[in-house]
């Protein structure tokens, strides 16, 4: 009689472990990002478009310019205004109000002149040099002289799951660490200047905490 009880309850402790498994792996869909991680290139209007990795591709945008251009953004920023197509409609975005965009795969920018300098639940960014317009869109090349606006090189914080937009100053990162008991109290008793430590910290939260892309 023991056993008759023991085995349906193995089963069924087998059982809970697997939809345990299935719930744990449907959670955390995407790809967990690394260093190398592969962004799709072109624009994306959103937050939620970016940790979906659902761009606006350059071929899709309808502008006079070649999608094919390593210059393609660059005229496009500094045009008024652009439009696409989606779910059946016509979308007209500044430039000013796109989440941000990714040229090449690697690079990822966020609006128009802050590059990504580290991505995680705690991304750190980097404020450059930002087209401004050209002297002319007749077949755009690179003997068109574009005026810039500097970048101040100053350091910013995107929190990854609110989308809350900050310059890098210790106190406001360090209300993000303390939601890692354990590595406020590491940080909190590491050698050096708040400033100095800042940044290794940042990593480390973000490998204690991955995030991941696409649907």
């Amino acid at each position: 009689m023991t056993e008759k009880i023991e085995i349906p309850m193995l089963r069924t402790a087998i059982l809970f472990s697997m939809c345990c498994f299935v719930f744990t792996a449907s959670a955390q869909k995407g790809e967990r990002y690394t260093a190398d991680f592969i962004f799709e290139r072109g624009i994306y209007p959103t937050l939620a478009d970016w940790k979906a990795q659902i761009p606006v591709k350059p071929e899709e945008i309808i502008v006079d310019i070649d999608p094919q251009n390593r210059k393609f953004f660059q005229y496009l920023f500094a045009k008024d205004q652009f439009r696409y197509p989606r779910n059946n409609e016509i979308i007209y975005l500044k430039p000013e109000d796109i989440f941000g965009y990714s040229p090449d795969g690697q690079s990822m920018y966020y609006s128009t002149n802050y590059r990504f300098d580290i991505i995680g639940a705690i991304c750190l960014l980097q404020e450059v040099d930002q087209v401004d317009r050209y002297s002319s869109f007749i077949n755009p090349g690179d003997e068109y002289k574009a005026a810039r606006k500097e970048g101040t090189g100053k350091l910013y914080v995107l929190d990854f799951e609110s989308g809350d937009f900050f310059r890098c100053r210790p106190g406001k990162v360090e209300k993000i660490f303390k939601q890692d008991a354990e590595l406020y109290q590491n940080y909190k008793s590491a050698k050096g200047k708040r400033k100095e430590k800042i940044k290794a910290f940042i990593k480390e939260y973000n490998f204690r905490h991955p995030v991941y892309f696409g649907e």
